[in-house]
């Protein structure tokens, strides 16, 4: 009597409770996220205030408050990713920038030129490596169907040659 081991419902028990244990810990950590801006956050530095020397007529200093800025997303300025580009330099000429970019013109239409007769030299191969398996082909269509009307002849005239000289069965 041959044993088979079957696993039964136990995998579907660990999946279930596996599943139902993510599901819990998304929803406890989303609901967190509201109360605890900081609850897996990220890590904040408190600034370094500069020293400023105090005159004699001053008052004392305030105490400086030593809680971390909280940071949220939504402070960042969109312009970070929109800031217009850097001036020249001084001293820069216009000219200069204009005969930089026609240079880079130039060097794209010769790497364009370049690609294009690269592309037509491959192109050229592609089709003289098809006319010639073609030309095979065509060579090995011919050789199978000589073959086949000589094995055709032959066996014509074997039938032939059996009608002439029947087979006797004494």
């Amino acid at each position: 009597m041959a044993s088979t081991s079957w696993h039964g419902p136990r995998r579907t028990v660990w999946f279930l409770i596996g599943a139902a244990t993510a599901t819990w810990w998304m929803h406890h950590k989303d609901a967190h996220r509201q109360t605890h801006e900081r609850y897996f956050g990220h890590c904040f530095r408190p600034p370094v205030h500069p020293i400023q020397p105090r005159l004699p007529d001053s008052p004392p200093p305030q105490p400086v408050n030593t809680e971390p800025p909280r940071w949220r997303p939504q402070d960042v300025p969109n312009t970070i990713n929109n800031m217009p580009p850097a001036p020249l330099p001084w001293g820069y000429p216009e000219s200069h920038r204009d005969r930089q970019w026609e240079e880079e013109k130039l060097k794209l239409q010769a790497i364009g030129r370049q690609a294009e007769e690269v592309m037509t030299k491959i192109s050229e191969a592609t089709l003289d490596s098809v006319m010639t398996t073609m030309e095979a082909l065509k060579l090995k269509l011919a050789e199978h169907r000589a073959q086949r009307e000589e094995a055709q002849r032959q066996l014509e005239e074997q039938l032939e040659e059996q009608k002439k000289n029947p087979h006797r069965f004494v």
